[in-house]
């Protein structure tokens, strides 16, 4: 079922969907196609974990994980109407899609709402240990992978090249190809989005053989970052935060908010059981999906956005505050009804 604005009113499109939900004749007759990321990626276990979770909560809601180029590939496929909602969206991509800016230059999508959170992760700058790089201006000159073509992460490490005029050889890359790339030599490292905390579990078994380290910005950098990208967030990673690197640090690393996001069209009553489901199904997505443990996937967008967000779909705030969880104004869209 494609939730997309016809002529049919908003109220009759809700009520339709609460048949489809919960009448016994229609039950199961909500498919929704949910993009996702690539299958390589450690990411795309927590999607089909999700997406199980939602397909056993027995809401009528039957979900399709479609796999994708991630981020800047699922924000451009929700605007044309080809998922129902999408995974591995992080909240300055879907910023640049509901405001029409840089990568969605002229194409600006008022529709896209935000689901629920994942996680606030680290995009994460790993190289080989014994290529001499201990910086991000370090790779001046260098092939590098920012990650997955069409993906957000590597959208954003080319907008970092380009204002901080470091020309990287930057080689986008599936991931498989890219750890190739990575014990052969032909690339010093590689960009992959990685839990606060630890590495990534792709990269586990590739620095058993091929040794790795962390490199990250520079306080400089980060201020002449933010000067051109005021909503890109960045943290300040302490010597051993990173489990793995008990080496690394004091470093700095972009860590953006993590989630999920629909469209308006997507009604009250499907965005509301699809958050209820993950919400109750989210220790099972955190055996499949580590990274996410600790998080709040309702309260924590609410705690943790900036002044400048994506509205939150109607679904997550009527669940929200049937949990008692203040939303500011700021996150209501107008057609949220109170």
């Amino acid at each position: 079922m494609k939730f997309r604005k016809s002529i049919f009113s908003g109220s009759i499109i809700a009520v339709l969907a609460a048949v489809l939900l919960f009448t016994g004749t229609a039950q199961a007759e909500v498919h929704l196609n949910m993009g996702s990321t690539s299958s390589t990626s450690g990411v795309y276990a927590w999607c089909v974990a999700a997406a199980n979770v939602i397909n056993k909560a027995d809401n009528g809601i039957q979900v399709t994980v479609v796999e994708s180029g991630a981020g800047m590939d699922n924000l451009r496929k929700i605007s044309a109407g080809v998922f129902d909602f999408a995974m591995a969206i992080d909240l300055p991509g879907s910023l640049q899609l509901y405001k029409g800016i840089e990568g969605f230059e002229g194409k600006q999508f008022k529709d896209v709402r935000w689901l629920f959170l994942r996680n606030i992760f680290a995009d994460r700058l790993y190289v080989r240990k014994d290529s001499g790089v201990t910086s991000f201006a370090d790779l001046k000159g260098k092939r590098f992978c920012p990650g997955i073509p069409g993906s957000a992460s590597a959208a954003y490490i080319m907008q970092y090249d380009e204002i901080l005029g470091h020309n990287i050889q930057l080689v986008p890359s599936a991931l498989g190809d890219a750890i190739t790339a990575l014990k052969e030599n032909r690339i010093v490292g590689l960009q992959k989005s990685s839990g606060l905390y630890n590495m990534d579990a792709s990269l586990i078994e590739v620095n058993l053989t091929t040794p790795l380290t962390v490199v990250g910005y520079s306080e400089e950098d980060v201020k002449k970052i933010q000067e051109k990208i005021p909503y890109m967030t960045f943290l300040k990673r302490e010597k051993g935060i990173i489990k793995e690197f008990p080496d690394v640090g004091p470093i700095w690393e972009e860590c953006p908010i993590a989630g999920a996001v629909a469209t308006d069209s997507m009604p009250e009553e499907v965005g509301y059981q699809i958050v209820k489901a993950y919400v109750e199904g989210f220790d099972e997505i955190a055996s499949a999906y580590a990274p996410i443990k600790g998080f709040d996937p309702v309260g924590d967008y609410f705690k943790n956005a900036g002044d400048d967000v994506v509205p939150a779909h109607a679904g997550l705030i009527r669940y929200a505050k049937e949990m008692g969880i203040d939303v500011p104004e700021r996150f209501i869209p107008p057609e949220y009804k109170k």
